[in-house]
């Protein structure tokens, strides 16, 4: 008899299946998907040129200890998480944008000299500021309220570790005299239900009251202060819909992507809690920092913000007695980026997953997206033997549940988990990147297309936004088609001579690695390896794998994502070498969409 354990549900096998879940037959799904045995992703010779753009400030990764830490050559050189441009009224939108740097500094840039100027040190104003471990720790992300050129409001989040008591919790302005402490005050934590909350992620409210200059002077505000249990997947992203015009039910309100903190791909106490109503990690939460704006929504109970709880609009899980009501979406794993197409009106979340499938998620109220008990559109199981696999790849194949329904405590009926309407397998890559749709005017062809990264190999990927409307319609064996982009660079490092060639993004970072004064380790070309693709990341010297054309990789981790700027335009920046590029033009296009 074979045993098979998903969670905390236990299924067995005796030549036939008939296990029982919330009341339904199990059945074999015909077409369940399979895990591949090869890389699946392909090049259908779409080639886009990237140019250098601009160079971080050397920054290596700072670990627990004095801030800031000395420079260290074999670290990654520059970490930027984010570029962002300001509101297009704002005085300063047309000459700057903002570079959100992980190792702890919000920097703003001048598009014409390429300068970096420092904004805001988020360790020298949080003394419990932490980068260590260095995966999603540290300065996270930012947002740009809707009415930034006029109230001068923004939003960020950083991690601290709440147990070095020896530093104070609260923030200190020392070393920053202009801004103003008088309205900060340290909310209580939203801990964890379930283990030990380890880690925090704290979103701030900042009004700098002169946008037009290039320091800040102004006020901080804490709005809330999330738990996890482990040292990854905290907080990931903010987002303010785009759409949102004064006097809509949806104007003002912050999305905030939260990380599992590692809970749902552990066994034991913590597995739920990405699936739990009672917890914020894993989740797509809602809230409205203004508590002027609609006086009649619920005030958070720290006073702070408010939780969209009245109208057709509210929250979805505001009348739910075990629930917290910020939460919008759940059943998430790290989606460490979200974005919102105003073309479509379609929000979308970039998960990271565990150790099978990455996924583009469209992000739905309410929707329930199965982590931990799904992983791309498989069954997952923790814990046991197949601890950390999904269905296809155990001997004999555990069926896919029809119909798919999960329990959740607290709602009265099994809820139906929304599958990924793209997905890649760790055949091809180990961390999607952040993703966009383009809508800028440099790559005409690329317009409609959704444009990712795999983190680690640098592989830039495309799919087809239509194709992922159609796929959220279908069943689960319905997902876009995903196609590696080649790329196109001028040499790189003012090295025109070399002429512009197709370049793995990989290469490209190594090389600049060196060129900026990073040393090599003996056995990876790239800092900060994990494993990855084919046993892409190998610092130990065990191999380093191959990409899909049978090259080697060379160890290490290029650390590429997307950003955006306010025209629409993308950009890679990689963490390897601490380099901002700019993707320039396309060299020759996707074949037309059948």
């Amino acid at each position: 008899m074979g045993q098979w354990q998903i969670g905390v549900c236990t299924f067995l096998q005796a030549g036939k299946l008939l296990a029982l879940a919330a009341g339904s037959m199990w059945v074999i799904n015909a077409a369940q998907a399979q895990y591949p045995p090869a890389p699946q992703i392909r090049k259908d010779g779409t080639a886009l040129k990237i140019d250098d753009y601009a160079s971080l400030p050397l920054s290596s990764l700072r670990l627990e200890g004095p801030y800031p830490s000395v420079f260290e050559p074999r670290g990654q050189l520059g970490k930027s998480n984010m570029l962002i441009s300001e509101p297009a009224a704002a005085p300063q939108a047309a000459v700057r944008v903002f570079v959100v740097e992980q190792n702890g500094i919000l920097y703003w840039l001048d598009k014409k000299s390429r300068a970096f100027t420092p904004y805001i040190d988020f360790g020298k104003i949080y003394a419990r500021f932490n980068t260590d471990p260095n995966l999603g720790m540290g300065l996270v992300s930012m947002a740009f309220d809707p009415d930034y050129a006029k109230n001068g409001k923004f939003y960020t989040v950083h991690t601290e570790n709440p147990r070095r008591k020896d530093n104070a919790q609260a923030p200190r302005n020392a070393a920053m005299p202009s801004l103003d402490l008088s309205l900060h005050k340290v909310t209580p934590q939203f801990t964890v239900p379930a283990g030990v909350t380890l880690y925090e992620s704290i979103v701030t409210e900042w009004r700098d009251t002169n946008v037009g200059n290039g320091t800040f002077e102004g006020t901080a505000r804490e709005l809330m202060r999330i738990g996890t249990n482990y040292a990854r997947h905290p907080v990931g992203d903010l987002l303010f819909n785009p759409l949102g015009k004064a006097g809509d039910a949806d104007y003002g309100n912050l999305y905030i992507s939260t990380g599992d903190g590692e809970a749902g791909e552990r066994a034991g106490v913590t597995h739920p809690v990405p699936q739990r109503l009672d917890a914020l990690p894993g989740k797509i939460l809602r809230i409205t920092p203004d508590i002027t704006l609609r006086p009649q929504d619920k005030l958070a109970a720290s006073g702070q913000y408010r939780i969209p709880s009245t109208g057709a609009n509210a929250n979805p899980f505001v009348n739910v007695p075990v629930a917290l009501g910020e939460i919008y979406a759940y059943g998430l794993r790290n989606p460490h980026r979200i974005f919102w197409d105003t073309a479509t009106n379609t929000l979308l979340a970039n998960d990271i997953g565990d150790q099978a499938w990455e996924e583009i998620n469209i992000i739905v109220k309410g929707g329930n997206y199965g982590w931990g008990e799904r992983e791309g559109q498989e069954l997952r199981f923790t814990g046991g033997p197949n601890g950390a696999r999904t269905a296809s790849q155990i001997d004999p194949q555990p069926p896919h549940p029809a119909p798919d329904m999960l329990v959740v405590d607290g709602l009265d009926q099994p809820v139906k988990p929304l599958y990924p309407v793209a997905t890649f397998s760790h055949r091809d890559g180990i961390a999607i990147g952040s993703g966009y749709v383009y809508r800028g005017k440099l790559m005409p062809q690329m317009v409609g297309k959704y444009l990712f990264t795999d983190i680690s190999s640098g592989r830039l990927f495309y799919t087809d936004l239509k194709e992922m409307l159609d796929a959220r319609a279908t069943t689960p064996a319905k997902i876009a088609q995903i196609n590696e982009i080649q790329i196109v660079f001028d040499g790189g490092g003012g090295d025109a001579a070399k002429g512009a060639v197709n370049r793995r993004m990989f290469d490209i970072v190594a090389d600049d690695f060196v060129r900026k004064g990073g040393v090599r380790s003996k056995n990876c070309v790239l800092p900060d390896g994990s494993s990855g693709p084919d046993g892409l990341i190998t610092c130990g010297g065990r191999g380093q794998g191959k990409d899909p054309d049978g090259t080697p990789w060379g160890g290490g981790r290029a650390d590429v994502r997307l950003a955006i700027d306010g025209d629409g335009e993308l950009y890679l920046m990689s963490k390897g070498d601490g380099m901002i590029r700019r993707l320039a033009a396309v060299v020759t296009p996707p074949p037309a969409v059948r």
